[in-house]
């Protein structure tokens, strides 16, 4: 398998100061034009399946890929980034917000197919702040479920998320060796990492590879867009 892990374009939130993020937020201007470069990017390359988060920024990260490639992106959960859907700062605490449901996302992204468990409840369902257990959990999960899906596949697969999740599953896929920020640089708004896996072989390819797009819209910026 070769793995893409790609994160959004540069969403509204993260040319914001903390206490004036909303819970789910667009794209800005930039992030709409990164995100059609991923596009063309993926127009002369090969691309077997297309996962997403369901935060809006990662759909409409996952919309020129899809375009360019034909197909139906799956929406999971999993792939959120971590906290989960929440409003609020660390000044104010936190409020557990419902998520976009399957029919909003059906109704503005008609061409996906969201997975079971996004229900009228909402992709998040207002649970409260995710905890770092859970986070690390989870990133085992999406490790785990990947690798199981297409480990033994010569597939090209591309999962849209985030920064810090990104950060967290890359260390359940290469723990030995130090992929975070400090080591390996910030990653950038609609970069791509590319991992090629075999069974228990994971060779890291490319690291937030920003080269599809131009100087200008490669954004400088702070690694984090949590909450915390």
């Amino acid at each position: 398998m070769h793995l893409h892990l790609i994160r959004h374009g540069q969403s509204e939130n993260n040319a914001l100061d903390q206490s004036l993020r909303v819970q789910d937020p667009g794209l800005t201007r930039a992030g709409s034009e990164q995100v059609e470069y991923l596009g063309k990017w993926f127009q002369v390359r090969p691309l077997d399946v297309l996962i997403t988060s369901p935060f809006r920024r990662t759909l409409l990260t996952t919309v020129p890929i899809a375009r360019a490639t034909g197909l139906t992106p799956i929406v999971r959960t999993a792939l959120h980034e971590i906290a989960g859907c929440v409003s609020g700062y660390p000044a104010i605490g936190y409020q557990g917000e419902p998520g976009m449901t399957r029919e909003e996302i059906r109704r503005a992204f008609p061409d996906f197919e969201p997975e079971a468990d996004i229900d009228e409840r909402g992709w998040w369902k207002s649970r409260s702040y995710e905890s770092g257990e859970d986070q690390q959990r989870r990133a085992q999960d999406v490790a785990r479920r990947t690798i199981h899906e297409f480990g033994d596949t010569q597939m090209h697969v591309a999962l849209v998320m985030h920064a810090d999740f990104k950060h967290l599953l890359l260390q359940h896929l290469l723990p030995e060796i130090p992929v975070d920020a400090g080591h390996f640089g910030p990653l950038r708004n609609a970069g791509v990492t590319t991992l090629k896996i075999y069974r228990d072989t994971i060779l890291l390819d490319t690291y937030n590879a920003v080269q599809h797009l131009p100087a200008e819209l490669v954004t400088p910026q702070d690694d984090s867009e949590t909450r915390v």
